[in-house]
């Protein structure tokens, strides 16, 4: 595999297996050995079972699936921290991880000297890292603790070094776990926003996410992985699909408590929108909905269990990309607070009355922020519509105003 292009990930026929137990001890040892004779295969864990995919330079493969279905496993193989037990990893280029919060962190070192060591885990020399560090603090916005040992940092503040150094030693291939969920709104953008320019440069990169939005909005392709084994790998909208119906139909949960990686124990709350509609749905799609009429979007969702939101934001736009209008569930004053708490099954409806857009095609996104409004954690997309109007101007702009009109010659009283 040494003849592969620089950025290459390859995975062929890979699995890993942990041994449950008390190794470590005399008697676990013992207890080890004996089970091991007796062809006791209980204490076995595969986290990967004969996985095999491949990603070529300059492409973002997003890695999804429930907890423990191995996804932070075949991260951690990737970057030499484990081994495979059978198959085999290949990977070429400069690698950088950030897999684990604080990951190569020494705590009583300050900011700028973690900097310089973090740099040189990851290849760079030290002039290397004196040309990139004004950068690298820039981009974490931590000036005012760069100096500060970072066993005061908080959680956040973790991820923003942790991610600048990563992300500024121009790598051949970026490995991203679930850490970025801890940074705030703003600064994650940044990231996914830096991610996209690394790739426009050739940056091969593999990303892991249980938030479905960022993964459709980083990412071209996708691989399922539901107990240790590749359940389902292509496009990201149909993969990501796959994964939500197996985690409303329990059937992810269920593979996952068959094979637990060790190194991922945290429960997930999933909301899905199932379908977002704009109704009524014309007879006839060319004629489209009139825009002096009433229209309905219709979310329709499905939660596995009660998840408390922030807000539910629906947004529309035009084929060209302009945003013509944006709503969502706080309203005007920000203080209407009837959408707290989705569970099971259900639709939400926003009434247009009247639609009021011109003429054209236009599409709604729909999108549900966590508790904290910093976190999307569903979205949803309409089909493309048409809106008619009675009549057309050569501009017709965004939409069509109620008006009356007027008129008053001189000397009318």
């Amino acid at each position: 595999m040494s003849d592969l292009p620089v950025g290459t990930v390859s995975f062929v026929g890979v699995s890993k297996r942990y041994r449950l137990g008390g190794l470590g001890t005399l008697r676990g040892t013992l207890a080890a050995l004996s089970n091991r004779v007796r062809g006791d295969a209980a204490r076995d864990l595969w986290a990967l079972r004969d996985v095999s995919f491949h990603v070529e330079p300059g492409s973002a493969l997003g890695l999804i699936g429930p907890n423990g279905a191995g996804k932070t496993t075949a991260l951690k193989l990737l970057s030499n921290i484990t081994q495979p037990t059978e198959g085999q990893v290949a990977i070429t280029g400069r690698v950088s991880s950030l897999i684990e919060l604080g990951a190569g962190f020494h705590p009583e070192l300050t900011g700028r000297e973690n900097i310089y060591l973090n740099g040189a885990i990851l290849g760079l020399s030290r002039h290397e890292i004196r040309q990139k560090l004004d950068q690298i603090i820039a981009f974490s916005e931590l000036e005012r603790f760069i100096d500060t040992p970072v066993k005061r940092y908080s959680s956040g503040m973790y991820v923003r070094l942790g991610f600048a150094v990563a992300a500024h030693v121009e790598p051949d291939v970026l490995l991203v776990d679930e850490v970025l969920a801890v940074g705030d709104a703003s600064f994650r953008q940044r990231c996914i926003e830096h991610m996209h320019t690394l790739q426009q440069r050739g940056t091969t990169i593999l990303f892991v996410s249980h938030n479905m939005h960022l993964v459709r909005s980083m990412c071209t392709t996708a691989l399922l992985l539901v107990g240790g084994r590749i359940r389902a790998h292509g496009g990201v909208e149909e993969v990501s699909a796959a994964y939500e119906n197996a985690m409303l139909t329990g059937d992810g949960h269920h593979a996952a408590s068959q094979a637990t990686d060790p190194a991922t124990a945290s429960s997930n709350g999933q909301v899905v929108l199932t379908s977002v509609q704009v109704l009524p749905v014309p007879s006839d799609e060319d004629y489209g909905l009139p825009s002096d009429r009433a229209a309905t979007v219709r979310i329709d969702y499905r939660a596995g269990r009660p998840q408390r939101i922030g807000r539910i934001d629906v947004r529309t736009f035009r084929s060209d990309g302009t945003l013509c209008n944006a709503i969502d569930s706080l309203g005007a004053d920000g203080h209407d607070r009837r959408f707290l708490e989705l569970s099971g099954s259900g639709a939400i409806e926003v009434c247009y009355d009247p639609l009021q857009l011109t003429v054209g095609r236009y599409h709604v996104l729909v999108q549900i922020t966590d508790p904290s409004d910093s976190l999307v954690i569903a979205s949803g997309q309409s089909p493309a519509f048409s809106v008619r109007e009675a009549y057309t101007v050569p501009e017709p702009g965004l939409y069509m105003p109620k008006v009356a009109w007027s008129h008053r010659r001189e000397g009318d009283p």
